[in-house]
């Protein structure tokens, strides 16, 4: 197996080849694995594994490490030492599963249990700041459910569930709730879950003692109609969110007052370029640095290309500093490198992970050569 994969390995290497891989186990418990889940289905479809090359930006041994249908978003914990992995994926056609794996020293997953309910899509999963709660949305049905996790990582019955109503004014996408993404406060208060079919920013008080969740009041922040909100980020501060909208092409900045529980619109960035045709792009994903000085953002569709953008470290507002080529489609999902040295993006219809090299200081990205292939990624995650 060679320690990095390319465009030209990318198209010659076989799915059934990288799942059959397998790598020693290492000695330096600060290896770090790169996990990824897959939107395929079938015995080599699932949730993959690679080690990280921090020197150089590639990825070695990359293998299957537990199968799963249509496996989404992941998270990982690390209470007392014990090290888990939790994934949305499907148990059988229309039934959802929540699964949670213990990882090994050498990135091996070994399930702990999983959760089922019909008709949920586990479109977006993710953690609570305290490692014991976890939250996951479900695109086709606009559902919302919590679970709580033991020490052990094994997962509860479900402890809360809502169904979203209403609808939008975008005919073809927003005809009934769309739960997408799955965001916490930064003082693990509260729980944001972006409805893009209805263009609200649902708002639930969250009792991290036993993961369950209560409508709050309000109940939501309602965005530009037509906006379709899809995902949400804090910037490390803890004073503004922003709002990745991915029907009109839009990131927005918000206020957050932590006491009262609210979102406030501040202001609201295109995404697309003067004059850009936004019925044929999908604002995709907003991410920021350890710093909060650089958010990143994409467009997909037309065109398709990644956002750099600088942010204000007085008022939070936005300026964009760079759109780079995608070099392929739909970036589903992305993440900066633990040293914040690449840059990580699942091309969820390129069936590739590409690396891209990141400026620390200005986040700037430069594409490479270093691509790994896993059909249909969906999420990457350093743990």
């Amino acid at each position: 197996m060679p320690a990095s994969w390319t465009r030209r390995s990318f198209l010659a290497t076989s799915a059934a080849t990288l799942a059959a891989t397998q790598v020693p186990a290492f000695a330096s418990t600060s290896t770090k694995m790169l996990y990824i889940g897959s939107g395929a289905k079938g015995p080599t479809a699932g949730i993959h594994v690679a080690t990280w090359n921090h020197a150089n930006g590639t990825l070695a041994g990359l293998r299957l490490a537990a199968q799963a249908d249509s496996a989404g978003f992941l998270a990982a914990s690390n209470r007392g030492g014990k090290r888990v992995l939790f994934a949305g994926h499907q148990s059988a056609p229309k039934v959802g599963a929540l699964s949670s794996f213990s990882i090994a020293a050498n990135g091996d997953l070994a399930l702990i249990n999983t959760i089922t309910t019909p008709e949920f899509d586990m479109v977006h999963t993710a953690l609570d700041h305290s490692q014991g709660c976890l939250v996951t949305a479900s695109y086709g049905s606009g559902k919302v459910l919590s679970v709580k996790i033991a020490a052990d990582g094994h997962l509860s019955a479900p402890v809360s569930q809502f169904h979203f109503s209403g609808s939008g004014p975008n005919a073809s996408r927003q005809t009934s709730p769309h739960a997408h993404g799955v965001c916490f406060s930064p003082d693990n208060r509260f729980v944001f879950i972006n409805d893009l079919g209805t263009d609200r920013i649902m708002i639930y008080k969250l009792n991290a003692a036993t993961a369950e969740l209560t409508p709050h009041t309000p109940p939501s922040f309602q965005a530009a109609p037509g906006s379709g909100p899809r995902h949400l980020a804090f910037h490390p501060n803890g004073k503004w969110a922003y709002s990745v909208n991915e029907l009109d092409s839009t990131v927005t900045q918000l206020a957050w007052n932590a006491a009262a529980g609210t979102l406030t619109q501040i202001s609201s960035l295109p995404t697309l370029v003067a004059g850009g045709d936004v019925a044929a792009n999908r604002a995709g994903e907003v991410i920021f640095d350890t710093t909060g000085r650089v958010l990143y953002s994409c467009n997909r569709g037309n065109p398709e290309e990644l956002l750099v953008l600088a942010v204000d470290p007085a008022s939070g507002h936005m300026t964009l500093t760079q759109r780079l080529p995608l070099g392929g489609k739909e970036a589903r999902h992305m993440t900066i490198s633990p040293d914040g040295g690449f840059f990580l993006v699942a091309e969820q219809f390129s069936d590739r992970i590409s690396v891209f090299a990141r400026d620390p200081k200005t986040g700037t990205l430069k594409a490479t050569e270093n691509n790994a292939p896993v059909a249909i990624p969906t999420c990457v995650l350093f743990a």
